[in-house]
């Protein structure tokens, strides 16, 4: 008799076990994005020489936005930050990595960096207002760019981009959102170009 009671409480400990396991199996994954780029990185061998230093001095992105989840819009007063679909680092980042590695492809004669090497010819400070998904199915960017040039003078563009989604979900947005991000890095490059 004491085995058979011993039998039934491990048959449900073990199907405790299951239905906690099942459970738990429930939870969604988590999956993280990184911004993309549709230009090809052509890294030279060459020795290559440049008077112009382009010097990417800071990226500020508005607080609500450099979390680690992707933010949506959900209505015209309201902002959600995503719990599992989450930027592998953090937003600022990302856009100065790309800014970076991008117009190095976009300005070939152009020296590019993050980090102040010498006197640069440019330097540019980004303010990223608007980086995330809304409720009418598009990407939005917004902010502006503030550049000085080697005389003191200061310039500054808008930016103000909306991208529509070709499909529903997190993959279509970082999609959008790259590929906004690429056009305004190309409309400064064109905007500076010597």
């Amino acid at each position: 008799m004491f085995k058979l009671i011993q039998s039934l409480q491990i048959m449900l400990l073990m199907t405790l076990l299951s239905a906690i396991i099942g459970c738990s199996s429930d939870v969604p994954n988590k999956s993280f994005f990184q911004l993309t780029s549709n230009l090809a990185n052509h890294g030279s061998a060459m020795t290559q020489s440049t008077h112009y230093f382009i010097w990417i001095e800071s990226i500020e992105v508005a607080d609500f936005l450099n979390k680690s989840g992707i933010v949506l819009q959900t209505d015209d007063i309201k902002y959600t930050t995503a719990t599992n679909h989450l930027w592998v680092s953090a937003l600022s980042q990302q856009l100065a990595d790309r800014l970076s590695q991008d117009l190095t492809q976009i300005m070939p004669n152009y020296l590019v960096s993050t980090n102040s090497i010498t006197t640069p010819s440019l330097t540019v400070k980004l303010f990223i207002d608007g980086f995330h998904g809304n409720y009418n199915g598009d990407a939005i960017i917004t902010g502006r760019w503030v550049m000085t040039d080697k005389s003191g003078k200061i310039v500054t563009k808008v930016i103000k981009r909306q991208i529509p989604l070709t499909t529903n979900g997190y993959n279509a947005l970082v999609k959008a959102l790259s590929q906004g991000w690429q056009d305004e890095e190309q409309d400064f490059a064109n905007s500076i170009k010597h």
